[in-house]
């Protein structure tokens, strides 16, 4: 999986939330769900979203930037390839090329010649928590942490949109002429502007919200050198004693879980660094 991490052709370990309003240290999409069951252990919860034709994505100042449905990257998985036939070297040619620009329209800015396009917003209305089964209220959302909003009319929302991260406020103009366009969309059946198909849901119905869903870290690309143990090298080449590291806080890879755990776990008498060409 570490060498995967270095090949796969999917930009970087920057993700698409799966849902929306979580702090960036859970908002994983692949981890969504875990990530919304730990949150709520801790007081706190999210709106894990199930049907993006539900919710529209705007970015810092109002505006649609890409079709939501799309994900965040796409990769040669065994869920991806079809046909599949287990350990063929074959199966990446099934594999359809068709990759995702998401992150990149997500950090494409505003227009004012800048990269980073700030923090990023779902807008949905009652309508759309109706068919999420969604609670919009804490500890499901946070208000006190700015990362929900909710308003009885759209210029209200823009108004009350407000991040301290963020370079400038949401446009009152720019949000209400982004959810005319797109409401327009749905009587259409067409989604002139990125193509999601047939947009299904109007948001129209009060009242409106804004749910914090930036995209966010997936996964490291590096962390503490170790050597075949498992024990944590100094910047002298050193072994430092007792303290060992496995996984995705180890160097190079983005290993889930422990899968470079110690064979034997090394007593306190045996510190004994092993050669350099066995380093992890």
């Amino acid at each position: 999986m570490g060498l995967f991490n270095f090949t796969g052709e999917f930009g970087s370990g920057i993700t698409k939330p799966g849902a929306v309003r979580l702090p960036v240290r859970l908002c994983q999409r692949a981890l969504a769900g875990r990530a919304a069951r730990c949150s709520t252990r801790r007081g706190r919860s999210a709106l894990p979203v199930k049907d993006w034709q539900d919710v529209i994505l705007v970015n810092m100042i109002g505006q649609r930037f890409y079709d939501e449905t799309i994900g965040h990257f796409g990769y040669n998985t065994h869920a991806a390839s079809r046909p599949i036939c287990r350990a063929a070297t074959s199966n990446a040619k099934n594999q359809k090329y068709n990759p995702s620009n998401f992150i990149n329209a997500a950090l494409a800015g505003i227009g004012d010649g800048y990269n980073g396009g700030g923090p990023i917003w779902a807008i949905f209305d009652a309508e759309a928590v109706a068919r999420e089964g969604w609670d919009p209220k804490p500890p499901h959302v946070d208000f006190d942490a700015g990362l929900f909003f909710e308003a009885d009319s759209i210029e209200a929302l823009a108004a009350r949109i407000k991040m301290n991260t963020s370079a400038c406020r949401c446009r009152r103009r720019n949000l209400a002429a982004t959810m005319e366009r797109y409401n327009s969309f749905v009587d259409d059946g067409k989604d002139a502007d990125f193509g999601k198909p047939k947009p299904l849901y109007k948001i129209a119905k009060p009242p409106f919200y804004a749910a914090w869903a930036t995209p966010v870290i997936h996964d490291t690309r590096a962390g503490l050198r170790i050597n075949a143990r498992c024990q944590v090298i100094d910047m002298n080449g050193e072994v430092i004693p007792g303290l060992y590291c496995g996984g995705e806080s180890a160097g190079g890879f983005s290993m889930h879980g422990l899968p470079r755990r110690p064979c034997a776990r090394a007593s306190s008498r045996d510190e004994t660094p092993v050669t350099e060409n066995s380093n992890a």
